[in-house]
Protein backbone atom coordinates (compact mmCIF):
# COMPACT_ATOMS: atom_id res chain seq x y z
CA UNK A 1 0.00 0.00 0.00
CA UNK A 2 1.04 3.80 -0.77
CA UNK A 3 -0.60 6.84 0.70
CA UNK A 4 0.26 10.15 1.62
CA UNK A 5 -1.07 11.70 4.63
CA UNK A 6 -0.63 15.40 5.56
CA UNK A 7 0.02 17.13 8.69
CA UNK A 8 -4.00 17.12 9.41
CA UNK A 9 -3.53 13.59 9.08
CA UNK A 10 -5.97 13.60 6.19
CA UNK A 11 -5.37 11.44 3.21
CA UNK A 12 -4.18 12.98 0.20
CA UNK A 13 -3.24 9.90 -2.06
CA UNK A 14 -4.15 6.15 -1.31
CA UNK A 15 -3.80 3.41 -4.19
CA UNK A 16 -5.68 0.53 -5.21
CA UNK A 17 -4.40 -1.87 -2.89
CA UNK A 18 -5.60 -0.27 0.63
CA UNK A 19 -9.44 -1.30 -1.15
CA UNK A 20 -8.28 -5.38 0.07
CA UNK A 21 -7.05 -4.22 3.34
CA UNK A 22 -9.67 -1.34 4.38
CA UNK A 23 -12.27 -1.65 1.62
CA UNK A 24 -12.25 2.19 0.68
CA UNK A 25 -11.20 3.15 -2.69
CA UNK A 26 -9.03 5.79 -3.41
CA UNK A 27 -11.81 8.30 -3.87
CA UNK A 28 -13.37 7.08 -1.09
CA UNK A 29 -10.66 7.79 1.35
CA UNK A 30 -9.53 11.22 0.16
CA UNK A 31 -9.95 13.63 2.48
CA UNK A 32 -10.45 11.12 5.65
CA UNK A 33 -9.20 10.86 8.73
CA UNK A 34 -6.16 8.80 9.35
CA UNK A 35 -7.67 7.02 12.55
CA UNK A 36 -11.24 6.19 10.33
CA UNK A 37 -9.32 4.81 8.28
CA UNK A 38 -7.31 2.53 10.79
CA UNK A 39 -9.87 2.34 13.66
CA UNK A 40 -8.97 3.66 17.51
CA UNK A 41 -6.90 1.02 18.73
CA UNK A 42 -4.42 0.82 15.52
CA UNK A 43 -3.83 4.53 15.46
CA UNK A 44 -3.26 4.05 18.70
CA UNK A 45 -0.40 1.52 18.08
CA UNK A 46 0.99 3.48 15.19
CA UNK A 47 0.62 7.04 16.72
CA UNK A 48 4.24 7.44 18.00
CA UNK A 49 5.70 6.90 14.67
CA UNK A 50 3.32 8.94 13.27
CA UNK A 51 4.40 11.85 15.48
CA UNK A 52 7.87 11.06 15.17
CA UNK A 53 7.26 11.44 11.41
CA UNK A 54 5.44 14.74 11.55
CA UNK A 55 8.56 15.66 13.51
CA UNK A 56 11.02 15.09 10.11
CA UNK A 57 12.00 11.36 11.70
CA UNK A 58 12.05 8.51 8.92
CA UNK A 59 10.43 5.78 10.76
CA UNK A 60 10.22 1.92 9.56
CA UNK A 61 8.16 -0.31 11.80
CA UNK A 62 6.17 -3.25 12.10
CA UNK A 63 2.67 -2.86 12.17
CA UNK A 64 -0.68 -5.01 12.06
CA UNK A 65 -4.67 -4.98 11.18
CA UNK A 66 -7.50 -6.67 10.68
CA UNK A 67 -8.40 -6.72 6.85
CA UNK A 68 -11.96 -6.69 5.04
CA UNK A 69 -12.05 -10.87 5.63
CA UNK A 70 -12.00 -10.20 9.14
CA UNK A 71 -7.95 -11.92 8.51
CA UNK A 72 -5.41 -10.22 10.95
CA UNK A 73 -2.43 -9.18 7.82
CA UNK A 74 1.26 -7.83 8.79
CA UNK A 75 2.55 -4.94 7.41
CA UNK A 76 6.08 -3.66 7.22
CA UNK A 77 5.85 0.21 6.83
CA UNK A 78 8.01 3.26 6.50
CA UNK A 79 7.00 6.61 6.97
CA UNK A 80 8.86 9.41 4.99
CA UNK A 81 8.22 12.89 5.72
CA UNK A 82 8.01 15.15 3.29
CA UNK A 83 9.78 18.41 3.67
CA UNK A 84 9.73 21.42 1.90
CA UNK A 85 11.66 24.52 2.72
CA UNK A 86 12.52 23.40 6.10
CA UNK A 87 9.10 22.53 6.60
CA UNK A 88 6.84 18.90 6.89
CA UNK A 89 3.63 19.28 4.93
CA UNK A 90 3.03 15.53 5.38
CA UNK A 91 4.34 11.98 5.37
CA UNK A 92 4.52 9.24 2.46
CA UNK A 93 3.56 5.70 3.94
CA UNK A 94 4.59 2.46 2.34
CA UNK A 95 2.90 -0.64 3.45
CA UNK A 96 4.25 -4.04 2.53
CA UNK A 97 1.97 -7.22 3.63
CA UNK A 98 4.60 -9.57 5.09
CA UNK A 99 2.06 -11.66 6.62
CA UNK A 100 2.99 -14.98 4.72
CA UNK A 101 6.91 -14.46 6.47
CA UNK A 102 5.58 -13.30 10.02
CA UNK A 103 3.54 -16.41 10.56
CA UNK A 104 6.13 -18.68 9.41
CA UNK A 105 8.97 -16.96 11.81
CA UNK A 106 5.78 -17.35 14.14
CA UNK A 107 5.59 -20.90 13.15
CA UNK A 108 9.53 -21.43 13.76
CA UNK A 109 9.68 -19.83 16.93
CA UNK A 110 6.33 -21.95 18.35
CA UNK A 111 8.29 -25.40 17.32
CA UNK A 112 11.53 -23.90 18.33
CA UNK A 113 9.68 -23.46 22.41
CA UNK A 114 7.89 -27.01 21.67
CA UNK A 115 11.70 -28.67 20.62
CA UNK A 116 13.16 -26.88 24.09
CA UNK A 117 10.25 -27.50 26.05
CA UNK A 118 10.46 -31.48 25.15
CA UNK A 119 13.72 -31.18 24.98
CA UNK A 120 14.09 -29.42 28.79
CA UNK A 121 11.35 -32.15 29.95
CA UNK A 122 12.76 -35.50 28.39
CA UNK A 123 13.64 -38.77 30.30
CA UNK A 124 16.21 -39.85 27.95
CA UNK A 125 19.20 -37.75 27.05
CA UNK A 126 18.98 -35.20 24.13
CA UNK A 127 21.34 -32.51 22.40
CA UNK A 128 22.26 -30.07 19.59
CA UNK A 129 25.31 -30.67 18.47
CA UNK A 130 27.72 -28.68 15.74
CA UNK A 131 28.76 -31.10 12.45
CA UNK A 132 32.33 -31.14 14.33
CA UNK A 133 29.98 -32.74 17.30
CA UNK A 134 30.46 -29.94 19.45
CA UNK A 135 27.42 -29.32 21.98
CA UNK A 136 25.73 -26.67 21.80
CA UNK A 137 22.31 -27.72 23.92
CA UNK A 138 21.91 -30.39 26.18
CA UNK A 139 19.45 -31.42 28.23
CA UNK A 140 19.19 -32.19 31.86
CA UNK A 141 18.59 -36.04 31.03
CA UNK A 142 22.11 -36.25 29.45
CA UNK A 143 23.20 -34.24 32.17
CA UNK A 144 22.72 -36.77 34.55
CA UNK A 145 23.19 -39.38 32.24
CA UNK A 146 26.55 -38.70 31.65
CA UNK A 147 27.45 -37.60 34.77
CA UNK A 148 28.16 -33.90 34.22
CA UNK A 149 26.62 -30.25 34.47
CA UNK A 150 25.53 -27.98 31.26
CA UNK A 151 28.62 -25.87 31.90
CA UNK A 152 30.76 -28.76 31.68
CA UNK A 153 29.34 -30.10 28.61
CA UNK A 154 29.35 -26.70 26.61
CA UNK A 155 31.89 -26.94 23.94
CA UNK A 156 32.66 -30.72 24.57
CA UNK A 157 31.99 -33.54 22.13
CA UNK A 158 31.11 -36.87 21.81
CA UNK A 159 34.84 -38.08 21.75
CA UNK A 160 35.53 -37.08 25.45
CA UNK A 161 33.20 -39.58 26.71
CA UNK A 162 33.11 -42.62 24.17
CA UNK A 163 35.58 -45.60 25.07
CA UNK A 164 38.49 -45.76 23.44
CA UNK A 165 38.19 -49.36 22.02
CA UNK A 166 35.08 -47.74 20.28
CA UNK A 167 35.82 -44.39 19.40
CA UNK A 168 36.92 -45.19 15.54
CA UNK A 169 33.64 -47.03 14.71
CA UNK A 170 31.56 -43.93 16.85
CA UNK A 171 33.71 -41.84 14.64
CA UNK A 172 33.07 -43.29 11.45
CA UNK A 173 29.58 -43.27 12.24
CA UNK A 174 29.47 -39.50 12.52
CA UNK A 175 30.85 -38.77 9.27
CA UNK A 176 29.32 -40.87 7.41
CA UNK A 177 25.87 -38.81 9.01
CA UNK A 178 27.62 -35.69 7.83
CA UNK A 179 28.86 -36.63 4.86
CA UNK A 180 25.23 -37.61 3.57
CA UNK A 181 25.87 -41.11 3.59
CA UNK A 182 23.15 -41.78 5.65
CA UNK A 183 19.55 -40.61 7.17
CA UNK A 184 20.36 -41.47 10.56
CA UNK A 185 22.42 -42.92 12.74
CA UNK A 186 21.73 -45.38 15.43
CA UNK A 187 24.76 -47.09 17.60
CA UNK A 188 25.17 -48.47 21.08
CA UNK A 189 29.06 -47.76 22.48
CA UNK A 190 30.41 -47.61 26.03
CA UNK A 191 30.42 -44.32 27.50
CA UNK A 192 32.80 -43.33 30.60
CA UNK A 193 32.14 -41.03 32.96
CA UNK A 194 34.29 -38.57 34.74
CA UNK A 195 34.11 -40.34 37.81
CA UNK A 196 35.54 -43.54 36.09
CA UNK A 197 32.38 -45.27 35.43
CA UNK A 198 31.64 -46.95 32.15
CA UNK A 199 27.84 -47.55 31.04
CA UNK A 200 25.93 -48.68 27.54
CA UNK A 201 24.57 -45.83 25.93
CA UNK A 202 22.49 -46.00 22.74
CA UNK A 203 23.16 -43.03 20.59
CA UNK A 204 20.70 -42.15 17.75
CA UNK A 205 21.62 -38.99 15.39
CA UNK A 206 19.83 -36.89 12.34
CA UNK A 207 20.92 -34.02 10.67
CA UNK A 208 19.13 -30.80 10.52
CA UNK A 209 18.92 -27.14 9.27
CA UNK A 210 20.87 -25.02 12.20
CA UNK A 211 19.99 -21.90 10.57
CA UNK A 212 18.70 -20.91 14.41
CA UNK A 213 22.22 -21.43 15.86
CA UNK A 214 23.92 -19.80 13.25
CA UNK A 215 25.05 -22.29 11.28
CA UNK A 216 24.23 -24.58 8.32
CA UNK A 217 23.36 -28.28 9.53
CA UNK A 218 23.64 -29.32 13.41
CA UNK A 219 23.08 -32.46 14.68
CA UNK A 220 20.06 -33.69 16.88
CA UNK A 221 20.66 -36.71 18.72
CA UNK A 222 19.66 -38.36 21.82
CA UNK A 223 21.22 -40.88 24.31
CA UNK A 224 19.53 -43.51 26.56
CA UNK A 225 21.05 -45.62 28.98
CA UNK A 226 20.91 -49.29 28.08
CA UNK A 227 23.47 -50.50 30.90
CA UNK A 228 21.02 -53.18 32.56
CA UNK A 229 19.67 -54.08 29.55
CA UNK A 230 23.52 -54.68 27.76
CA UNK A 231 24.10 -56.27 31.48
CA UNK A 232 21.31 -58.89 31.53
CA UNK A 233 22.47 -59.63 28.18
CA UNK A 234 25.95 -60.37 28.78
CA UNK A 235 24.69 -62.49 31.46
CA UNK A 236 22.16 -64.45 30.17
CA UNK A 237 25.15 -65.12 27.32
CA UNK A 238 27.13 -66.44 30.21
CA UNK A 239 24.39 -68.51 31.46
CA UNK A 240 23.65 -69.92 27.70
CA UNK A 241 27.20 -70.87 26.76
CA UNK A 242 28.66 -71.96 30.16
CA UNK A 243 28.64 -74.91 32.21
CA UNK A 244 26.86 -74.49 36.08
CA UNK A 245 29.00 -76.67 37.83
CA UNK A 246 32.70 -75.87 36.66
CA UNK A 247 32.10 -72.65 35.18
CA UNK A 248 33.63 -73.44 31.63
CA UNK A 249 32.69 -73.02 28.84
CA UNK A 250 30.20 -75.55 27.21
CA UNK A 251 28.98 -77.50 24.18
CA UNK A 252 27.31 -74.67 22.74
CA UNK A 253 30.15 -71.94 22.95
CA UNK A 254 32.75 -74.20 21.85
CA UNK A 255 30.22 -74.58 18.60
CA UNK A 256 30.36 -71.26 18.25
CA UNK A 257 33.87 -70.88 18.76
CA UNK A 258 34.84 -73.03 16.48
CA UNK A 259 32.60 -71.55 13.50
CA UNK A 260 34.19 -67.88 14.67
CA UNK A 261 37.76 -69.74 13.30
CA UNK A 262 36.63 -71.14 9.81
CA UNK A 263 39.44 -68.98 8.19
CA UNK A 264 42.16 -71.15 9.38
CA UNK A 265 42.84 -74.12 10.98
CA UNK A 266 41.96 -75.37 14.81
CA UNK A 267 43.48 -78.01 16.80
CA UNK A 268 41.28 -79.67 19.52
CA UNK A 269 41.97 -82.31 22.33
CA UNK A 270 38.97 -84.84 24.00
CA UNK A 271 39.73 -85.18 27.83
CA UNK A 272 38.08 -88.08 29.69
CA UNK A 273 38.61 -89.44 33.10
CA UNK A 274 39.46 -92.82 33.81
CA UNK A 275 37.35 -94.41 36.81
CA UNK A 276 35.12 -91.14 37.18
CA UNK A 277 32.06 -93.27 37.37
CA UNK A 278 33.55 -95.23 40.27
CA UNK A 279 34.04 -91.90 42.22
CA UNK A 280 29.65 -91.11 41.39
CA UNK A 281 29.19 -95.04 42.09
CA UNK A 282 31.23 -95.71 45.64
CA UNK A 283 31.12 -92.24 46.99
CA UNK A 284 28.28 -90.29 45.74
CA UNK A 285 27.48 -87.18 43.54
CA UNK A 286 29.10 -84.83 45.76
CA UNK A 287 32.47 -86.57 45.89
CA UNK A 288 32.07 -86.34 42.00
CA UNK A 289 31.32 -82.65 41.38
CA UNK A 290 34.30 -82.07 43.58
CA UNK A 291 36.80 -84.15 41.23
CA UNK A 292 35.10 -82.06 38.17
CA UNK A 293 35.43 -78.68 39.86
CA UNK A 294 39.45 -79.89 40.62
CA UNK A 295 39.61 -81.08 37.09
CA UNK A 296 38.38 -77.62 35.86
CA UNK A 297 40.94 -75.81 37.74
CA UNK A 298 43.90 -78.13 36.87
CA UNK A 299 43.09 -77.48 33.06
CA UNK A 300 42.26 -73.48 33.17
CA UNK A 301 46.18 -73.49 34.80
CA UNK A 302 47.59 -75.72 32.11
CA UNK A 303 45.70 -74.09 28.90
CA UNK A 304 46.98 -70.39 28.41
CA UNK A 305 45.12 -67.85 26.02
CA UNK A 306 44.20 -67.58 22.78
CA UNK A 307 43.46 -71.60 23.75
CA UNK A 308 40.00 -72.13 25.81
CA UNK A 309 39.29 -74.99 28.26
CA UNK A 310 35.06 -76.51 27.75
CA UNK A 311 33.15 -79.07 29.74
CA UNK A 312 31.18 -81.08 27.07
CA UNK A 313 28.91 -82.73 29.86
CA UNK A 314 29.62 -85.81 32.56
CA UNK A 315 33.51 -86.11 32.71
CA UNK A 316 33.98 -84.92 28.79
CA UNK A 317 36.22 -81.77 28.34
CA UNK A 318 37.71 -80.37 25.25
CA UNK A 319 40.80 -77.57 24.39
CA UNK A 320 40.25 -75.62 21.60
CA UNK A 321 43.57 -74.75 20.23
CA UNK A 322 42.84 -71.87 17.70
CA UNK A 323 45.55 -70.94 14.89
CA UNK A 324 47.45 -74.14 15.49
CA UNK A 325 49.92 -74.34 12.82
CA UNK A 326 51.05 -77.92 12.81
CA UNK A 327 50.18 -80.90 14.68
CA UNK A 328 52.92 -80.96 16.89
CA UNK A 329 51.39 -77.63 18.74
CA UNK A 330 48.45 -79.76 19.41
CA UNK A 331 49.90 -83.41 20.69
CA UNK A 332 52.43 -81.04 23.04
CA UNK A 333 49.99 -79.44 24.55
CA UNK A 334 47.47 -83.01 25.00
CA UNK A 335 50.45 -84.29 26.68
CA UNK A 336 50.61 -81.43 29.37
CA UNK A 337 46.72 -81.67 30.34
CA UNK A 338 47.14 -84.89 30.06
CA UNK A 339 49.76 -84.77 32.68
CA UNK A 340 47.56 -82.23 34.74
CA UNK A 341 44.81 -84.29 34.70
CA UNK A 342 46.66 -87.67 35.85
CA UNK A 343 47.05 -87.82 39.78
CA UNK A 344 45.27 -87.63 43.10
CA UNK A 345 42.08 -85.41 43.56
CA UNK A 346 40.79 -84.53 46.98
CA UNK A 347 37.16 -86.30 48.16
CA UNK A 348 34.83 -85.63 51.52
CA UNK A 349 36.41 -88.65 53.26
CA UNK A 350 39.09 -90.63 50.48
CA UNK A 351 41.32 -89.35 47.87
CA UNK A 352 41.05 -90.39 44.26
CA UNK A 353 43.75 -91.33 41.97
CA UNK A 354 42.49 -91.11 38.10
CA UNK A 355 43.65 -91.02 34.97
CA UNK A 356 42.74 -89.06 31.94
CA UNK A 357 42.26 -90.33 28.11
CA UNK A 358 43.28 -87.50 25.83
CA UNK A 359 42.60 -87.45 21.78
CA UNK A 360 43.32 -84.99 19.78
CA UNK A 361 42.85 -83.69 16.45
CA UNK A 362 43.84 -80.86 13.98
CA UNK A 363 42.70 -79.72 11.14
CA UNK A 364 40.04 -76.81 9.04
CA UNK A 365 37.26 -75.58 11.02
CA UNK A 366 34.70 -76.46 8.54
CA UNK A 367 32.22 -78.72 10.77
CA UNK A 368 32.25 -77.99 14.61
CA UNK A 369 30.38 -81.57 15.30
CA UNK A 370 33.11 -83.52 12.48
CA UNK A 371 36.20 -81.84 14.22
CA UNK A 372 34.94 -82.98 18.22
CA UNK A 373 33.55 -86.20 16.67
CA UNK A 374 37.47 -87.02 15.01
CA UNK A 375 38.70 -85.70 18.47
CA UNK A 376 36.74 -88.33 20.36
CA UNK A 377 37.41 -91.15 18.29
CA UNK A 378 41.39 -90.63 19.04
CA UNK A 379 40.31 -90.05 22.93
CA UNK A 380 38.80 -93.63 22.65
CA UNK A 381 41.72 -95.38 20.48
CA UNK A 382 43.79 -93.63 23.47
CA UNK A 383 41.79 -94.81 26.00
CA UNK A 384 41.58 -99.02 24.77
CA UNK A 385 45.32 -98.94 24.47
CA UNK A 386 45.66 -98.10 27.99
CA UNK A 387 43.28 -101.09 28.52
CA UNK A 388 45.17 -103.25 26.28
CA UNK A 389 47.92 -102.32 28.47
CA UNK A 390 46.23 -103.06 32.00
CA UNK A 391 46.14 -106.47 30.82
Amino acid sequence: MIGYWDRQLRNVFANHSYFDYVGLTPDQMHGKPMVEITGATVFEQIQPYVDAALAGEPQIFQSAMVDTHRTQRHFQTSYIPDVIDGEVRGFIVQAIDVTARVEAEEARDEALRLFQLRMANAPFGEAVLTTTGHALMVNPALCQLVGCTSEDLAGSTYRDFVHPDELAAAMEQHRRLVAGEVAQISAEHRYLRPDGTTIWVQRNAVLAPGHEYGVEDVIIAQFQDVTARRVAEGELALLVGTDRLTGLYNRHALVGRIEEHQCGPVGLIFIDLDGFKQVNDMHGHAAGDMVLVEVARRLKDAVSEPNSVYRLGGDEFVVLVPGASRDAVVADLATTVCAAMTGRYPGAADDFHLTASVGWTHGPADDAEELIGKADVDMYRHKARLRESAW
